[in-house]
């Protein structure tokens, strides 16, 4: 067990819940985009992840960065990024980070948030050489690195391990295992009932945070692993155990799970139990949590109208950042 020095505060943990709050409301407006056609990029949600995802990013430093997935609303926003950068790259704007160029695979320098791999799976070696370079540079920094189970599959997650450890490179890696890789439930798909344990083959320090829709057990683990990688002591591995509510994706039919596992796993739902532990705790009253809501919606709605009035790129870029060998 963690100790006491790595408890959420009352403010960490009211900008915890915020972020997690803000990351629902902001896909669930990327999807009434997306089904309006104003934005072409369909979506990824990850509804019910919220605690792990704003959890592995929301206690980094500026300087640091992360690494996140394709549902990665949650790791962005915890790390900085805003809403309206998150619609102008969706929405393709000549505005955006990217210059309408990234889609689906949010980026942005100025808040430390590295480029998605395309192919998924390929993103620790880029997380281990990131760590490598601030490691050389004498940076007191970490790279977070934010995957799925259905990742952690790929070739490159092992040789990654191994080569974190050896060169003692200040990563977290953080698996959400959301219990399903793309279109079957991941039980299906391999014997092992848990992701964290491999890392002990590398001699990596290793956490499962069993109940990964608990904010408060989130960023305690996330905080402790930081504070290692930060130390100079090499990569810390985080498993976070949730469930993907929403489909793979927009129009996905999802008839490989079962309904009432589904309706079983809401109750769960990490914000409502959020909201009633800040309650309990006296951290929050019911004025605060619903201020917080309006506060979201109009940062979404701002969002909305920077989307629409940003421009397209311009067709004769479109060779731009093109470079030959």
């Amino acid at each position: 067990m963690a100790s006491k020095k790595y408890e959420l505060t009352q403010k960490e943990a009211l900008d915890l819940y915020f972020k997690m709050l803000l990351t629902r409301k902001t896909e669930n407006a990327h999807e009434e985009l997306f089904q309006k056609q104003m934005v072409p990029v369909y979506t990824h949600l990850g509804t019910g992840q919220e605690a792990a995802g704003c959890g592995a990013s929301a206690f980094l430093e500026p300087e640091d960065y992360v690494i996140g997935t394709h549902r990665g609303v949650a790791e962005y926003i915890g790390k900085g990024l805003s809403v309206e950068n998150i619609f102008l790259e969706y929405g393709g704007r000549a505005t955006s980070g990217s210059g309408g160029r990234a889609g689906l695979h949010l980026h942005s320098r100025p808040q430390g948030v590295l480029p998605l791999a395309g192919s998924l799976g390929s993103d620790f070696s880029l997380a281990v050489g990131a760590g490598l370079s601030l490691r050389n540079q004498g940076r007191k920094n970490v790279v977070v690195d934010y995957f799925g189970e259905g990742a952690a599959e790929a070739p490159d997650f092992h040789g990654a391990m191994n080569m974190a450890v050896l060169y003692r490179v200040p990563v977290v890696f953080c698996c959400a295992t959301n219990q399903f890789v793309e279109y079957h439930p991941y039980r299906d798909s391999t014997c092992a009932a848990d992701i964290a344990v491999r890392a002990e083959a590398y001699c990596m320090p290793w956490k499962i945070v069993r109940d990964g829709n608990d904010m408060f057990a989130v960023g305690q683990a996330m905080k402790e692993a930081l504070d290692h990688a930060r130390s100079g002591k090499g990569p810390y591995f985080i498993e976070c155990k949730t469930y993907r509510l929403a489909p793979h994706h927009t129009g996905d039919p999802c008839v490989y799970r079962d309904a009432a596992e589904v309706k079983k796993a809401w109750k769960n739902d990490p914000i409502p139990r959020a909201e009633k532990e800040l309650l309990k705790r006296k951290w929050a009253t019911e004025t605060d949590i619903e201020d917080m809501g309006d506060r979201c919606e109009r940062i979404i709605a701002e969002a909305v109208e920077a989307l629409k009035s940003a421009p397209l790129p311009d067709p004769a870029s479109i060779m731009d950042h093109i470079h030959a060998g």
